[in-house]
């Protein structure tokens, strides 16, 4: 075991770590999906990314709550000095996950047959499904290791085994899809391949933290443990796991039902409409339906079937929702960065250091989510033709991205709040607004969706519905329970002004005439603007870079330029 004392990451530092190499990860992921889009008609996707709405409910209740757990104990633990309870609930913790792993993968498969018949009356979706079910297991031993690393405030093993599971996505997912593709010429075994690519991703992950963890410990000396209190019980720290995982998963999971809830109930409501409404749905996209039947066409495949059509829209409704979701997935790794350091300060009642934390998580998260947002605001049609230059995805998905755009600012300061509030022992009050919120989104959803003419985009609005709701409520319970009254003005206002200004620049330039290289032009002019009002209204501080990896000469260097005055 490594016997050199660990150093422990701040906040700002963890966060930075984790937001590099979610940055490679979100880029190897494009390289992986945008190409991997086009290998196939959009129906195509819509059968990959069914696997995935299925997956993801089923793989937050086998493991979300856990790593937060993990994390949490493990940070108060530390504090408090005892080592022996950390080395303790990281034992019990792997159990807990081989045994939830399996269970989920157990579960996936059982579930699988009727989840389709229902979602999918083509019954393509199949595949995938059976193809993805494996990485639950492997996805809960990754998420032992990275919740324990997590607790000890070191992100190094998450960040590198983030990477590794993405290189192998991309090699192998897209690898596999682009020789079945060309096998068979069959989209739904392509579709299978791909998330084959994923599982062997996800293997080779599991595999590099495991021999990790062997060759180099955790950086817990022997004499802390020699001076530590004896542990408890292993029964006594899977106690304590469950108890604080048990709402957390909850909460996930009604997070991520909102999302299974537009493949569930959407995509039946859209198949139950094509029965009385299928004209009124392949008149309003006639364009799309055309363009797509012809590239299926030229490819030795039949026109597309009104049982089609639902997996066809959700196949372009993921497309969206796939851009819209770097922004939660990103922030949501402030949450994690955050969680140990707040928990540190809250076992100790540190209130001082709980609102420094509290108000770096809200303004980092605001300085990511605000441009991001406007920009799908202002260039929805234009990013989607930029992407994917199909009708369907700027028909379709240009319109859903827009709504996607003012959902990823809600969604993006709602997510670590969720983190934050668990922290400090509330993870009950955070499952009840997450709980709302999906409910909300259900009802949006039942509304909308029915109405023909509005159909698949009334998805993107009962998203949004919901995370309004969420950040809302995390806010005021935040406030409530902590009794930090963040700074809006310096850490949420002045990047929402110059996320405004940026995306009005764009509105502006309006470089349509150019096709897409306009649009790169405009997202180019439009991240000047938004770094130069920043900058105006003096929103960095020192205390921001401080921390940061030689953060000392960053410092020196910013104010050097006037960027921190």
């Amino acid at each position: 075991m490594q016997q050199n004392k660990r150093k422990q990451q701040s906040f700002q530092y963890g966060a930075m770590i984790l937001l590099c190499s979610t940055m490679l990860v979100k880029i190897i992921g494009a390289i992986f999906k945008i190409p991997i889009a086009r290998l196939w008609t959009d129906d195509g996707f819509g059968c990959f990314d069914s696997a995935y709405q299925l997956f993801t409910p089923i793989y937050t209740l086998a493991m979300a709550g856990l790593p937060i757990a993990i994390s949490r104990i493990v940070a108060t633990h530390t504090k408090n000095g005892r080592y022996n309870d950390v080395k303790g609930t990281f034992k019990v913790a792997k159990r807990l996950f081989m045994v939830t792993g399996l269970s989920g993968f157990i579960i996936m498969l059982l579930l699988s047959f009727p989840f389709v018949k229902y979602t999918d009356a083509s019954g393509e979706s199949i595949y995938s499904i059976f193809a993805i079910a494996p990485a639950l297991f492997f996805c809960c031993i990754m998420s032992a290791y990275r919740g324990y690393y997590e607790g000890l405030r070191n992100m190094y093993p998450t960040a590198i085994s983030d990477i590794i599971e993405a290189l192998g996505k991309l090699i192998l997912g897209y690898g596999f899809a682009y020789i079945i593709m060309k096998l068979t010429g069959r989209y739904e075994l392509s579709a299978a391949g791909a998330m084959l690519g994923i599982v062997m991703g996800g293997v080779a992950s599991a595999a590099f933290l495991s021999l990790r963890h062997k060759l180099k410990g955790d950086g817990i000396t022997g004499e802390e443990l020699a001076a530590a209190p004896a542990a408890e019980s292993d029964k006594t720290l899977a106690k304590a796991l469950i108890a604080i995982a048990i709402p957390v998963v909850l909460a996930s999971l009604a997070n991520s039902f909102s999302s299974l809830a537009d493949t569930f109930f959407v995509k039946g409501q859209l198949t139950q409409m094509m029965g009385e409404h299928a004209d009124t749905i392949r008149s309003m996209y006639s364009a799309s339906i055309a363009e797509r039947d012809l590239i299926a066409s030229k490819a030795g495949e039949a026109a597309l079937t009104n049982a089609q059509i639902p997996n066809f829209l959700f196949g372009v409704r993921g497309k969206a929702f796939t851009l819209y979701n770097l922004v939660p997935s990103i922030t949501s790794i402030l949450g994690v960065s955050a969680l140990p350091v707040i928990t540190s300060a809250w076992t100790k009642r540190d209130l001082k250091t709980v609102k420094q934390n509290v108000e770096s998580t809200l303004k980092l998260t605001a300085i990511i989510t605000m441009p991001i947002g406007f920009g799908f605001l202002s260039l929805g049609n234009e990013i989607m033709n930029l992407l994917y230059n199909t009708a369907a995805s700027v028909e379709i998905g240009g319109t859903m991205l827009r709504i996607y755009g003012v959902t990823a600012i809600f969604a993006g300061l709602a997510i670590p709040m969720t983190s934050i509030l668990q922290a400090i022992g509330k993870e009950k009050i955070s499952l009840r607004n997450v709980a709302i919120g999906a409910a909300i989104k259900v009802v949006v959803n039942f509304i909308l969706v029915g109405i023909p003419t509005i159909n698949i985009r009334g998805a993107a609005v009962g998203t949004m519905a919901c995370f309004l709701f969420i950040f809302t409520a995390n806010l005021l319970s935040l406030i409530k329970y902590t009794g930090v009254k963040p700074n809006l003005w310096q850490n949420v206002l002045k990047p929402f002004i110059s996320a405004f200004a940026c995306g009005l620049s764009t509105v502006i330039l309006n470089l349509n005439f150019m096709g897409r290289i306009g649009t790169v032009l405009e997202i180019a002019v439009a991240a000047v603007v938004y770094f130069v009002v920043l900058i105006l209204l003096n929103t960095f501080e020192a205390e921001d870079v401080i921390t940061l990896p030689k953060g000392d000469k960053i410092l020196k260097l910013f104010t050097k330029l006037k960027i921190i005055r």
